[in-house]
């Protein structure tokens, strides 16, 4: 029964877009089912599972413990929708690599067999004989949640006597000092998210009796895979299918092929749209590999593939905006996307407006939910179409919802981690920051968003890798990367760098935009582009027109920083935007 209950989760969605996670879950259940729990340590796990050589330190590298975070929470995830009903649910503890199994007493199974050894009975919580199975079963998804969120308990915590997101919500008081409301009741059910994204499926073409070039093939589809299934707000990957199918369940397909010509690998891969048969876009490369698929750079390759067919602004999303299959909810994220490169009242009115109507119809599209907690943070930083209430409230109410909806989304984190820092709490924030970069260390979106918390903490060191990783892997970005990149430049005395990113500003009439050209302008001695900068910038946020101090600080700028900017504005600023 826990080996059918294991094949269920590796066939889900959630576990088939993600190798890495299946080849550990199956790694671990494996050796604890057949007695051998006590071998599950980081080593083991480290070198039979993950192919580390037999040096391999777990000090000096964590990938077990970072694997075993993502793992726990892909499971929570998966018995909150898919596996909802699953007789067998399979928890990794806190701390420990031993799986242990809980076996509804429907299924004709005493509970108490369902331990696999010793390690695995000690592990497992107390089990109360006379409690009935809805009530196990409440308890069990009550666990569920617990392992998705268990990171977040260093930053904020949930009352236990509330029920999911309804009425309500009081947070510890280093968190949050009053209660939040709740505009909407949202249970953790299942996320029909994926129903809404589109669909890529990867496949590997027809390969040559090479095992080496298979070897290569198949490790780069997993890699890929992997780190485009990071993306889980914007796209839904399939991976891998059988080159023979004859028919597709997909948007996209992206197909792959290589041959081997001594040590040279070629390869070729397209992306390919399954409704009429276009071809979006095409790559092929010649390359040495090590003798073996271990190569080093081949993770680095398919990453910066991941990156550029599924972040935000990449290829994929490029051409299903176009599409006449797009659904209703994705034009809604592409909305609340596209305001972020124009930064209007009105597109970001038309967003809101988009996501709001969509959650009446849908509460539990967690992706909708964590746009408009930050399209509702900008009724706070930028007063744009103000509505009635604390829209840091709301926010944070928005936030939480996309949390519980979906533990182990890059994005709800994001979107937490802007919440938290715009209510005044930088350590929560950055916890929730590098939480959210740890499930996709791929997503330029979060590497610039965290760097620039760093950059208006007036922690440039920390902050402008980040920003200049970004700015170099996302090729449609928008220009409040640059922004951030310039401003943290300036701050660590970069002056070549900073003016770099300053040209990328000079297209763009969005209120950093022109605040970075200002500070440009002012730094060149270029009175006529400075006087511009400042009016154009006086003329889009009143704010600024009213209290230059007043609009930094809304929008996160600690005080250092702000007086930084202040001086390097100059003396007549103030006296400048006054001006009739």
């Amino acid at each position: 029964m826990i080996r059918a209950g294991l094949d269920r989760v590796l066939a889900s969605d959630l576990f088939r877009g993600a190798p890495q996670l299946s080849a550990f879950l199956t790694f671990i259940v494996d050796r604890a089912l057949d007695g051998r729990s006590a071998e599950l340590k980081g080593y083991t796990v480290a070198v039979e599972a993950f192919g580390r050589p037999p040096d391999f330190d777990p000090q000096s590298d964590p990938i077990v413990r970072v694997e075993a975070g993502r793992l726990r929470k892909a499971l929570g995830q998966y018995y909150l929708g898919e596996g909802a009903d699953d007789p067998v649910r399979i928890a990794i503890p806190v701390g420990a690599y031993v799986p242990a199994f809980e076996i509804d007493e429907r299924a004709g199974v005493d509970a108490a067999t369902a331990a696999a050894g010793d390690a695995v009975a000690q592990e497992e919580a107390p089990r109360r004989p006379d409690a009935a199975v809805s009530r196990r079963w409440l308890l069990g998804a009550g666990l569920a949640l617990l392992l998705g969120l268990a990171s977040l308990a260093s930053w904020y915590r949930i009352r236990d006597d509330e029920p999911p997101v309804s009425g309500a919500r009081s947070l510890q008081p280093g968190v949050l000092q009053q209660s939040v409301p709740v505009e909407r009741a949202v249970k953790p059910t299942t996320s029909t998210t994926a129903a809404h994204l589109p669909v890529l499926a990867i496949v590997i073409g027809e390969l040559p009796p090479d095992p080496m070039a298979n070897e290569i093939a198949r490790r780069f589809v997993a890699l890929l895979a992997d780190a485009i299934a990071g993306f889980d707000d914007l796209v839904t990957v399939k991976a891998p299918l059988d080159p023979r199918a004859t028919t597709v369940d997909a948007d996209y397909v992206f197909e792959l092929s290589a041959t081997r010509f001594g040590d040279v690998t070629e390869s070729a891969a397209r992306l390919r749209a399954v409704k009429d048969g276009r071809i979006v876009w095409t790559g092929s490369s010649n390359r040495k590999f090590r003798f073996n698929a271990e190569d080093p750079e081949l993770p680095e390759i398919a990453r910066r593939l991941a990156i550029r067919l599924a972040e935000p602004f990449g290829v994929i999303h490029a051409d299903f905006r176009q599409s006449s299959i797009i659904s209703p909810a994705m034009r809604c994220i592409f909305q609340a996307l596209d305001f972020r490169l124009t930064m209007k009242a009105e597109d970001h009115l038309a967003a809101r407006t988009c996501l709001e109507g969509m959650l009446e119809k849908d509460p539990n599209f967690h992706a909708a939910w964590s746009q408009l907690a930050l399209l509702t943070l900008d009724e706070y930083t930028a007063g744009l179409n103000l509505q009635p209430g604390p829209p840091l409230d709301r926010a944070l109410s928005a936030a939480l919802n996309a949390v519980r909806l979906a533990p182990s989304s890059a994005r709800a984190l994001q979107a937490m981690m802007d919440v938290l820092f715009a209510r005044g709490q930088p350590d929560e924030a950055l916890a929730a920051g590098r939480e959210a970069l740890t499930r996709n260390p791929y997503d330029p979106d979060i590497m610039a968003d965290l760097g620039a918390r760093f950059i208006q903490l007036n922690r440039p060191a920390e902050g402008l890798p980040l920003l200049e990783r970004a700015v170099s892997l996302s090729s449609g970005r928008p220009p409040w990367y640059d922004f951030f990149a310039f401003l943290g430049a300036r701050l660590t005395g970069a002056n070549k760098q900073a003016e770099s990113h300053a040209a990328r500003l000079l297209a763009n009439e969005g209120p950093l935009s022109l605040l970075g050209r200002a500070l440009h302008y002012a730094g060149a001695g270029d009175q006529a582009g400075f006087v511009a900068a400042v009016s154009g910038l006086a003329e889009a946020s009143p704010l600024f027109r009213v209290d230059p101090r007043l609009f930094l600080e809304r929008r996160g700028f600690s005080p250092p920083v702000i007086e930084r900017v202040m001086s390097d504005l100059g003396p007549t600023i103030l006296d400048l935007i006054k001006r009739p």
